[in-house]
C-alpha cells in the first residue's frame, strides 16, 4: 500500500446566491441546498450546503467549505461546514484577499523565482 498524506484543508468562500428548495424560483428533485461561492482565489464554484445550515446562509456571508478528501475517494467533500460571523467573518476574508493578491502581484523577489510548487487542481 503506497504511502498517502492526507491534508485536512479548509477554504473560506462568500456566498453570491443561495439555491434552496424551499425557493419559489427554483424547482428541485430533492431537499439538498447549494450555494454559489465566490472563492478567496477568485474561483466561482457551487457547493453543497450543509443540512445543519439550511436557511441561515445569506448572500455575502462568509463560509467555510471543507475540502477534506472523501473517504476512499481523491476528491474533496466541498460543502459548506461553517459560517463566520462578525469580525471574524471580515478578518478571515481580509486576510486571504490579502494573501492572494501578494501571491498573484509581481514583485522582483518573485518575478524571476523558479519554484518547483504543486499547485492544487482546481476541482468544480
Amino acid at each position: 500500500m503506497p504511502n498517502v498524506t492526507v491534508i485536512l484543508m479548509y477554504h473560506p468562500g462568500k456566498v453570491v446566491e443561495v439555491f434552496s428548495p424551499k425557493d419559489r424560483n427554483v424547482e428541485s428533485i430533492d431537499n439538498t441546498t447549494q450555494a454559489m461561492l465566490e472563492m478567496w482565489d477568485d474561483n466561482l464554484i457551487t457547493v453543497l450546503v450543509e443540512p445543519q445550515l439550511d436557511g441561515k446562509l445569506k448572500k455575502d456571508s462568509v463560509v467555510l467549505v471543507d475540502y477534506r478528501p472523501m473517504q476512499d475517494k481523491a476528491m474533496p467533500r466541498m460543502t459548506v461546514v461553517k459560517i463566520l460571523r462578525g469580525e471574524t467573518a471580515k478578518s478571515t476574508w481580509s486576510k486571504y484577499r490579502e494573501h492572494h493578491k501578494k501571491r498573484n502581484s509581481p514583485t522582483p523577489t518573485n518575478v524571476n523565482r523558479v519554484t518547483h510548487e504543486v499547485k492544487q487542481p482546481y476541482v468544480g
